[in-house]
């Protein structure tokens, strides 16, 4: 029953001590995943707007590089002062040879002719000045980036025009255009270094798609997508971009965070999706990595908890064996521990105390009761003892004195009787002696009645 008392104390002492730390390492846990949760996500969201912005940027680059070719071909015919065919075709022909990615290099006249590099022929019977692109530009008066639109040259490609206007003298004269085909656009965007399964599309000035990672959604001559009739969910984002991020499952089923930007040579603009596997990736690592290190912590304070109690306990277990002998009525044994500056220490130092002054009562009486044993009624009193303790004095200083008051009387009896017996001779007569010894018998009795308050055994 004691190891087991021993035992439920340690055991219960360190189980509430684990679980006041459990809880509190709980605690403080959700409160960490809460806020690094928090701060991932709004991390992660802003790395993937950086993400769009920089795309963006990469496109826009991709589409200045277009009005630089246009511009820089204006800005010849300006400086020569000419449309004569030879010259502006010879001057085609050059650009056409360091940009063999554009389809179509061209200049426009106001008079309705159409010059084109590498010998290439403008639809017959078209009126090059009836096109959009070229009525966009007349009416802008300055480069412009036009959505795309089936070629008249070749009917089977759709083509996106940077053109930029020509002026002489502030009069508009024509017009410079390069043609990039739409599949060239999409090559570009698909270039783009996303990762974790992140891709790109473009939306042009009319909502419609101009390149996507699912061909459907790809224009054609005979197919071309508005983002209201296949993305619905981001038809808000796209009429208002730059507003944040939208969640929605992309046309493959994955859930995606889409990003939208508009690009600044341009109305076009660049989404990004984003699976949400990416984003919750890096949550879910800080939440397993801000478990691991609770339990561990909880583990190395539960570990730690456990040896501190063991260790302020330990001192209580020298007490046991010293308990022990006391129950056994040994109270010789020396305490073998050094008192602690603690509570434990205090109960020691009492305890030390306590035994102390046991064995000292002890000896005390025990020297008193072998002293009357011996015949000597002369031993000192036992000195004042606090509180109930005294009345072990107060006994055995009570039988001393009893026993000095009956040897007393017993030495005086005996002395009265010698004097009696001594004052009988012969010559006594029966009287005198009759006298005797009813003054014998007198003592006898008061002897006798101090001692009727003790019990004896028959001998």
């Amino acid at each position: 029953m004691r190891n087991k008392g021993k035992n439920l104390i340690r055991k219960r002492v360190t189980r509430r001590v684990v679980i006041a730390i459990l809880i509190t390492v709980v605690l403080l846990s959700v409160a960490n995943i809460a806020y690094m949760t928090r701060a991932i996500n709004m991390g992660q969201r802003a790395e993937l707007m950086l993400v769009t912005e920089l795309s963006g940027s990469k496109v826009d680059k991709w589409v200045g590089g277009l009005s630089g070719v246009s511009e820089g071909i204006a800005s010849t015919l300006e400086g020569l002062h000419t449309l004569d065919e030879d010259t502006v075709k010879s001057i085609l022909d050059n650009i056409a040879e360091d940009y063999p990615e554009l389809c179509f290099i061209y200049v426009a006249t106001e008079e309705g002719n159409m010059y084109m590099a590498r010998g290439v022929e403008y639809a017959p019977g078209v009126d090059v000045r009836e096109r959009q692109w070229y009525k966009t530009v007349k009416a802008l008066g300055r480069t412009a980036v036009v959505d795309p639109y089936i070629s008249a040259t070749r009917p089977n490609l759709m083509l996106a025009t940077v053109a930029t206007p020509i002026y002489f003298d502030g009069e508009l004269v024509g017009i410079v255009g390069v043609d990039a085909d739409v599949s060239t656009i999409s090559d570009y965007i698909n270039s783009l270094k996303l990762r974790d399964g992140a891709y790109g599309f473009l939306v042009d000035s009319e909502g419609r798609i101009i390149t996507h990672p699912n061909n459907r959604f790809n224009p054609s001559i005979t197919n071309v997508k508005y983002v209201d009739e296949v993305m619905p969910e981001i038809s808000d984002l796209v009429n208002s971009p730059d507003g944040g991020l939208v969640s929605a499952k992309d046309y493959t089923g994955t859930n995606v965070l889409y990003d939208i930007c508009s690009l600044d040579d341009c109305d076009w603009k660049i989404g990004i999706a984003f699976p949400r596997s990416f984003l919750l990736k890096s949550i879910d690592d800080g939440i397993q990595i801000s478990i691991i290190i609770a339990v561990v912590c909880a583990i190395l304070a539960g570990l730690e908890t456990k040896r501190a109690i063991s260790k302020m306990l330990k001192p209580i277990e020298k007490i046991n064996p010293v308990m022990d002998k006391i129950m056994q009525g040994d109270f010789s044994t020396q305490i073998d521990f050094e008192a602690g500056n603690d509570e434990i220490g205090e109960l020691q130092t009492r305890m030390a105390l306590m035994l102390t002054t046991i064995s000292e009562i002890i000896e005390s009486e025990k020297y008193i009761l072998g002293e009357m044993e011996q015949g000597n009624l002369t031993v000192e009193d036992m000195a004042q003892l606090p509180g109930d303790l005294n009345e072990i004095a107060t006994s055995v200083n009570s039988i001393k004195e009893t026993f000095n008051d009956i040897i007393s009387d017993i030495q005086f009896s005996a002395i009265n009787l010698q004097s009696f017996a001594m004052g009988i001779n012969e010559t006594s007569n029966i009287e005198e002696m009759r006298l005797v010894f009813e003054e014998l018998s007198a003592e006898a009795n008061a002897l006798m009645e101090k001692t009727s308050r003790f019990t004896t055994h028959p001998s």
